[in-house]
């Protein structure tokens, strides 16, 4: 097992210096010592002096020396292991030897409470259980008060699987009752024993016992009924829950324990009234909240009916802690589940009023204002993002795809021109959407040629940016020029993505352009069935489409359906009037 390195506490280093510097576990105290181990004492409280500055290559150069010249002082050696132990990493043979050194002092000097305990806690996490036994059994001889060793000593027992060993650690668990007096941890420790030896009787006569010590305390109660619950005992569970929210009507806790037990028991009726006392309760703790609220949201989000309940919630927790951030970004998870997405913006923006430093919010929120078609809003959260992370590469991105879309060609490629400066140059695909968004806005400003040359670069840099191929199959289709390698990008687009709508109107455009009118009617018809709310330019590329196939009818109709969307479009205009095609 690999250990990462942690400093030896300052009591652990102070014990070591307190006993007199002469007179160690390894030694007589009449015996007078002699030079090398004069030396070594000095040159270990001079390495203890670096530890403590956190020098630590001269802290293990002066345990080694100090070592070298006194190895039979075990409290040296017990801290040169103990480094050597916790910076071994994965070599195994520096390992044992750090290893063994602590093993040694524990030996020599059993009685040394401080370094004993680290050593005992190192076996309980390599789970090395008889050693750890054997140093937990040894001190808690030496120091039967300390509560912390006991502890120490009752777990190594209760974990054995050993049902003597057990009976022995339920004996230890007794001691420290009689001193500390009954609680719910100790009881816990006390059933997790009698659950490895699986005596169920026992567990109930603990719960019995915790709640005759204090029956009007509302956590002995709840604790009670989580017991008899995982028992499926749950007329018992859901008494001893009822009797704590009698006990204290403002316990959250007591509210939020039986809406668990609701829900566990599949009474989902019951459990929709819990979740509203719940967190109606000031008293439960915002993270309980949080986790019950995310359970209801995830079963019953689906259902529309129950949009306004849980929006309910959300307002009596806002109402509680309107300034706890995780609140406002799980509202705006749900609006976002639920398609709202200006309110979600709204949930996103309050928690950047009170914590302005993520910038995945930021990013958040201007994707949510662009899903709303308000570029203005995500252009003018952009510029807010900037002033907290103006070196971040996707805000710049984005700003560039905001005022491209509000036709501030310049904004938008300043922005983009930014995020290329601040892109890592291997990040293929990165460059190449940005190589992509400047090409789209070289073709809005009418720069035709440097976009075909960036749309060039894009796809020289990914082949696989679908955008990029689109994008240059489509304006290449709109232009006229090079239709055979516009519809060999659109076709690769196809294969990768079958069923979208954007993709399938390019390669049916491409294939009008190129005059095989049968084929691009089966591409647009394909392209309408797979779009959920077809665009006016769909339907204008069908009536086109249609027309040239010999129905003027149908493409009548498409038209219609087209200017319905645009109204101020002369050329549709002209087609529906005259029920016939225009050339652009």
């Amino acid at each position: 097992m690999k250990l990462s390195f942690r400093k030896i506490t300052l009591s652990v280093a102070l014990a070591a210096i307190v006993v007199p510097l002469f007179v160690t576990a390894g030694k007589k105290a009449d015996v007078t010592p002699n030079s090398d181990e004069l030396k070594a004492d000095y040159i270990f409280m001079e390495a203890l002096r670096q530890h403590a500055i956190d020098k630590e290559d001269a802290y293990y150069d002066l345990l080694s020396r100090a070592y070298q010249l006194d190895p039979s002082n075990s409290d040296v050696g017990f801290f040169l292991g103990y480094y050597t132990v916790m910076t071994s990493g994965d070599d195994s043979t520096m390992f044992k030897n750090g290893y063994d050194l602590m093993k040694r002092h524990f030996n020599e000097a059993p009685a040394d409470f401080y370094s004993n305990f680290v050593y005992g806690s190192i076996n309980d996490r390599l789970g090395s259980r008889d050693e750890a036994l054997k140093v937990w059994t040894t001190l808690d001889s030496i120091y039967p008060h300390k509560m912390e060793i006991s502890y120490k000593l009752a777990e190594a027992l209760a974990s054995s699987g050993d049902s003597s060993k057990i009976a022995r650690a339920i004996g230890v668990y007794d001691r420290i009752e009689k001193t500390q007096g009954k609680n719910i941890p100790l009881t816990t420790s006390k059933i997790r024993a009698f659950l490895s030896s699986q005596d169920t009787a026992s567990i109930y006569k603990e719960v019995y016992s915790l709640l005759k010590s204090a029956p009007h305390s509302v956590e002995n109660n709840v604790f009670a009924g989580n017991v008899f619950a995982m028992f499926s005992d749950n007329d018992s569970a859901l008494t001893y829950f009822d009797k704590a929210c009698d006990l204290d009507s403002t316990s959250g806790l007591a509210y939020y324990s039986r809406a668990n037990f609701y829900k566990s028991i599949g009474d989902s009726v019951n459990y929709d009234k819990e979740v509203f006392r719940a967190l109606s309760r000031e008293s439960l703790e915002l993270d309980a909240k949080l986790e019950l609220l995310t359970g209801y949201i995830r079963e019953l989000y689906d259902d529309p009916s129950q949009q306004g309940r849980i929006q309910e919630l959300f307002a009596t927790l806002l109402d509680q802690h309107p300034h706890e951030v995780d609140i406002h970004d799980l509202y705006c998870s749900y609006l976002i589940a639920i398609e709202d997405y200006a309110g979600a913006a709204e949930q996103l923006g309050y928690a950047l009023d009170i914590d302005p430093s993520s910038e995945d919010r930021w990013r958040t929120l201007l994707s949510l204002y662009m899903q709303a078609d308000d570029y203005a809003k995500s252009a003018e959260k952009g510029e807010t993002a900037l002033r907290y992370h103006p070196s971040s590469a996707m805000i710049h991105f984005m700003l560039g795809t905001d005022y491209n879309l509000m036709k501030e060609y310049d904004k938008a490629l300043s922005n983009l021109n930014k995020s290329m400066e601040l892109t890592d140059s291997v990040d293929y695909e990165a460059v190449s959407q940005i190589m992509s968004s400047m090409g789209d806005v070289y073709y809005a400003k009418g720069d035709r040629d440097s976009a075909f040359v960036y749309y060039d670069k894009a796809i020289s840099i990914d082949p696989d940016n679908l955008l990029a191929l689109n994008n240059c199959a489509y304006y290449l289709a709109v232009e006229g020029r090079d239709l055979d390698k516009a519809e060999e990008m659109s076709a690769r687009t196809i294969k990768e993505r079958p069923d979208d709508a954007t993709s399938l109107d390019t390669y049916a455009w491409v294939m009008f352009r190129k005059k095989n009118y049968t084929e691009a009617m089966a591409y647009i018809d394909k392209a309408i069935a797979n779009s959920e709310d077809p665009s006016e330019e769909l339907y204008h590329h069908a009536g086109d489409i249609y027309f040239m196939n010999g129905e003027p009818q149908k493409a009548l109709e498409f038209w219609e359906k087209a200017l319905a969307l645009d109204p101020d479009n002369e050329l549709l205009q002209r087609k529906v009037k005259h029920k016939t095609y225009f050339y652009e």
